[in-house]
Formats: C-alpha cells, structure tokens, sequence
C-alpha cells in the first residue's frame, strides 16, 4: 500500500459522515429540497464537503455556523441552534471553572471557544471548546450575574463594570462605570458598533448606556424609573428592556428616547427575558402570566396563565418549531403554541434559568431551590425524557448552550459540563432534484483527499416546493418554482395595515409588495423575482413574510432562472 492510500484509509477511519437531508428511500413531492451532512472528524473542521447529484458536476456545500454567541445564541434570545444535538448523557468534558452558589451564568461559545464567567469566582474564561482546556482567565471583580457577548473578535462582560475583553488573550481593551453605579444586570447587546448595557444606580432604577464598542466611550444614556434584572434585546432599531416592578419598555437604539411601554403585567419580569420572534416579543412574568407583544406597538397579543397567584416564573422562553419551551418555578415543564398561546404538554420539570432547543430536543438545568442539580433532555415534541444526568452540586441555575453537535452548561459542583461524543459539523445547501428517481453522494475532503462519503436514493413526484398554507391568513404561492412571477394570495379576517415582504435566507429584505390598510376578504399580488431597484435577484429560495393585526406568517417562494 502506498503512502496516499495508507493516509486516506487513516483518515477514513476517523472520520463519519451522514446524510440527514434528504432522507434515504423517501418520496418527496416537490424538486426543491435541502441537502444536510453531518460531518465528524476528530473535532477538526473538513477542508471542503461537496456533493454529487445524479453524477453531475459537484457542487460544494458550505458550512453551518452555529456559534452560539450570547445569551439564548443570540441579540433575540430565542434559544435555538440548527445544530445536531446529543441523543444521551455522554460527556465531552468537564472543566472545574465554576463554583458551589449561585452560578447563573451561561457559555457562550464561538469559533471552537468558550467563554463564561464565574460568579462565584468573579473570573472569564476562555476554554478550548473540544477539551476543556483553559486558553485565558481574567478577574472581573465581582457582582457577575449573567453571559458575556462576543462580538467583532471581543467579549463583553456585565460586572462590577462594563468591561471589553481581546476574545483572543483576555487582555482588558476598556472598562466603564457611571458614577451612579449600585449594580449590573443583563447580558450585555451589541450592534452597528455600539454596545448597550444596563446600570442599576439603586435598587429602584435602571439607567441604559449605550457605549462605543471600541472604545467605551458613552454615547447615550436613558433612565428607567424601574429596577431590572433581565436581559436587553437588540432587535431592528429598537432595544427591549424588562423591569421587575410591571413595565417592558421599548427604546430607540439611536438616542434612547422610549418608543413605548408595556405594563400588562402587573408585577413585571424578574429574569425573564424578551424573546423575540416574527415581529412578536414572547416573555414570562413575576405574575405567572406568559405573553405575546406587538414588537412594533407593545400592544399585547395574547396572555396565558402558567402559575398565576402562585410563583413567579424566571425563565426566559426558548422558541423553536413555532412552540415556546420554558418551567415554572413550582412543578412543571410547559409547551405552548407560540402563535396562540395555548398549552400544547406539560411535564414536570423546575427551572430558574432558561432552555436550549436543538435537533428536536429541548435542554435545561433543574433548579429553583433543589439540593441538587440535573440536566434534562426532552423531545420538544412530546416532553417525553430522552435523558438526563444527575451532578454533584445542587441546582442548576445556568442556561445550556448548542453548537456543533455539543452542549454546555454550568453546574454548581465546580465544574461546568459539556455534553457530546465531539463536534458535529453540519453542511447545508439548497437542492434542486429531478422528477423520478435520484442519488446524491457527499464526500468530505481534507488535503484534497476525498476522506468520508455517503450516498442516499430518494423519488420526487413532482415540480414544485409544496409548502403547507398559513394558519391565520392562509398565505401561498403559486407557481411554486416560479421563472417570471408568481402570485402571492392571503385572506384578512379583519381590515388592518398590512404588510407584504420578500426576504432572501439571510434575513435582509429583498422587496416591500404591499404596505397599506387593506379591507376584509381575499387578496392577491405579484412578485416579479426582482429587488427593490428594479434589478432581477438570483434564483434560489426566498421567504415571503406578512404581517397584520399584530400576526406574522411566513411562507416559502422558489425562484428559476
């Protein structure tokens, strides 16, 4: 055997591949699909993954980046990664970085790091993600409450100050402290260069900063005549701010000035953060009452009662599968529909801090004043367990992170955990197959060297991106691919201002169709496949969104060319 053969078959050996999407031996009804591969190879990320259909040319499938860079992954806290997850309680690693009280806060991780921050100990971390291995440390002080955010190859760090970290050494870049500081709470939001951070000058006052993310400079501040101890979250040109004394505001990230407020619920928030979804805010309160916010009005959509009376509820809602996934602080784990508000199960279950959702499976830490502490995975479908894993310390106050196949949280036994058999990295793609009978190979490369394939057959019956229509306005597409125009019909069950708007995968609008008062009754318009210059856009998938009545819906659109 020569050398080149001897090294492939090495490699080979330590490297798996899977194809999850499309499913082997299944008929599809449309032409549009989506290839996913799963790629393991000793925690090192594969030189290029390609895929071949039907013996075509190939085609590379780029990478999935699941970073999961704050609090609940990201600026909308809503707690949900693309990423495979861990089927049992294996674990990775664990690293003695924690303490025995009081560690409520959470990992984030970020191009194979992990940074967290001690509250008992008052330190950041940087670890290795794959090991556990400690990269870098700095002493923070104290008063330590909640995650740090990574941004622009920094972290940042709520604390005895606002602190901004070199993610890469931990040497310190700035620190500020207003002069009316008492305490610190929230993860801090960054974007467009600014950093926001919230003060507590006593324990009846919020003051918001907005700071230069580069250098810490103030840029603005806003005061808040009520304490908090939730998260802020960036979301368009507006930050969400809870209060525990019976408000959630809505700020102009521009200059601060307030947009509006929300006072529904009587006795405020107390941990819970604003989630933030289509347009709609989703937050528990202290009053035991979950809701649904009109991100643009603060009008309140819905309100369900988990515990009212009773307990206060401090997890902040995870979102995933149009459900919100959070425990009360009494005895039970919820499912509701996030579009209603209504209870879909409830298990029991007992959570402080908030879940993690990814790969059909929910994650949280027991907690809320047990002597001791569990980690829970239960199918988002059913709640029903798919495993848990018992610490050595007492409850669970911190919020699992998901990336790449891993999950971490911290445990109140000095040692904060990673959950996983090693990275799994997902590559993702659009697909667009033939009618009849199909075969797709996907082969990862290292060196140039093909090192893993996998090959699966499947059928399409038929042209055409079959999408279920919308539950409230009935929202579809016809054709479905489409070269030219497709139509795009919707029904209002009441007059209101609506909204039409076509966005690429990415999240940036392509095109605004519609954006008036409309009557009651049916309704129809054209999209043309260009953008808002006038300009063709490429062909691929696009999603085509409406919003009215405090609703949104999204639907699917396929473009040829």
């Amino acid at each position: 055997m020569n050398f080149g053969i001897l090294l492939a078959s090495i490699l080979i050996s330590t490297t798996n591949l899977t194809i999850t999407e499309p499913v082997d031996g299944e008929t599809y009804d449309g032409d549009w699909l989506t290839v996913r591969a799963i790629v393991e190879n000793e925690n090192e990320i594969a030189d290029s993954v390609h895929y071949s259909l039907n013996s075509q040319p190939v085609i590379r499938i780029p990478r999935l980046n699941t970073d999961w860079y704050t609090y609940m992954q990201n600026d909308v806290h809503h707690g949900y990664s693309e990423s495979p997850a861990p089927t049992d309680n294996t674990i990775l690693w664990t690293a003695p970085v924690t303490g025995d009280t009081h560690e409520f806060c959470s990992p984030v991780i970020v191009n194979g790091v992990v940074y967290f921050v001690s509250d008992e100990q008052s330190i950041a971390f940087a670890l290795d993600a794959a090991t556990g291995d400690i990269i870098w440390q700095y002493d923070v002080v104290n008063h330590v409450d909640d995650a740090v955010t990574w941004y622009e190859e920094k972290v940042y760090v709520a604390a005895d100050s606002a602190w901004c970290l070199d993610a890469l050494t931990g040497e310190k870049i700035w620190a500020f402290k207003p002069s009316s500081y008492y305490k610190m709470n929230g993860t801090p939001s960054l974007g467009n260069g600014v950093a926001y951070f919230s003060f507590a000058p006593n324990s009846s006052s919020l003051e918001v900063h907005a700071l230069d993310a580069e250098n810490g400079e103030q840029i603005w501040f806003t005061e808040i005549p009520f304490y908090s101890t939730g998260c802020l979250t960036l979301h368009g040109n507006k930050l969400y701010v809870p209060t525990s004394s019976g408000k959630l505001y809505a700020l102009d990230i521009s200059d601060g000035a307030i947009i509006w407020e929300n006072s529904d619920s009587p006795t405020g928030y107390w941990d819970s953060s604003p989630v933030v979804v289509d347009n709609v805010i989703y937050i528990c309160g202290y009053d035991g009452v979950t809701r649904g916010i009109d991100c643009e009005t603060g009008t309140t959509i819905w309100e369900t009662g988990i515990t009212p009376g009773v307990h206060y509820i401090a997890a902040t809602p995870a979102y995933g599968y149009g459900r919100l996934y959070f425990a009360d602080q009494v005895d039970s784990f919820h499912c509701l529909d996030a579009l209603t508000g209504n209870p879909i199960w409830s298990v029991p279950g007992v959570q402080h801090g908030s879940s993690g959702i990814a790969d059909g499976i929910v994650f949280y830490g027991e907690g809320a004043d047990r002597d001791y502490g569990k980690v829970v995975a239960l199918s988002c479908e059913s709640g029903g367990e798919i495993w848990s894993y018992q610490t050595g310390g007492a409850e669970i106050l911190s919020s699992p992170a998901i990336t790449d196949g891993v999950v971490y949280i911290a445990g109140m036994d000095w040692n904060l955990y990673a959950f996983g058999t090693g990275f799994k990295y997902t590559y993702l793609d659009d697909l667009y197959a033939q009618v009849g009978a199909n075969e797709l190979i996907v082969t990862s490369f290292d060196g140039g060297t093909p090192v893993a394939a996998d090959t699966i057959n499947f059928t399409v019956t038929g042209t055409g991106v079959t999408l279920e229509p919308s539950r409230r306005f009935g929202l579809c597409t016809s054709p479905n691919p489409f070269y030219s125009s497709a139509s795009i019909s919707f029904e209002l069950s009441e007059p209101g201002f609506t909204s039409i708007e076509v966005y690429d995968l990415s999240g940036r609008i392509v095109s605004t169709l519609e954006n008036s008062q409309l009557p009651t009754g049916e309704h129809s318009i054209q999209w043309d496949g260009k953008n808002q210059t006038g300009d063709p856009v490429s062909a691929g998938l696009y999603l085509c969104r409406i919003q009215s009545g405090g609703i949104s819906e999204t639907t699917g659109l396929c473009l040829l060319r």
